[in-house]
């Protein structure tokens, strides 16, 4: 798990091209709230699990608040 540390907090598609370009197989699973969807679009990576042969993300939303 410590090696995959430095992509928590990252957007999803940064995530994704780095599991890509190392032919690592991964699976995305999503957090989502009821309330605020509206505002919630940027999807992060929360937490990422190693499997048998594959990766597994759990990603959930934020906010931009530079907007």
């Amino acid at each position: 798990m410590e090696k995959y540390y430095n992509l928590l907090g990252l957007h999803v598609n940064d995530v994704e091209s780095h599991f890509k370009s190392k032919n690592i197989k991964y699976t995305i699973k999503t957090i989502q709230g009821k309330k605020d969807k509206d505002k919630l679009v940027i999807p992060k990576v929360i937490k990422i699990s190693e499997l048998d042969d594959s990766v597994e993300l759990l990603i959930t939303y934020f906010s931009n608040s530079l907007n």
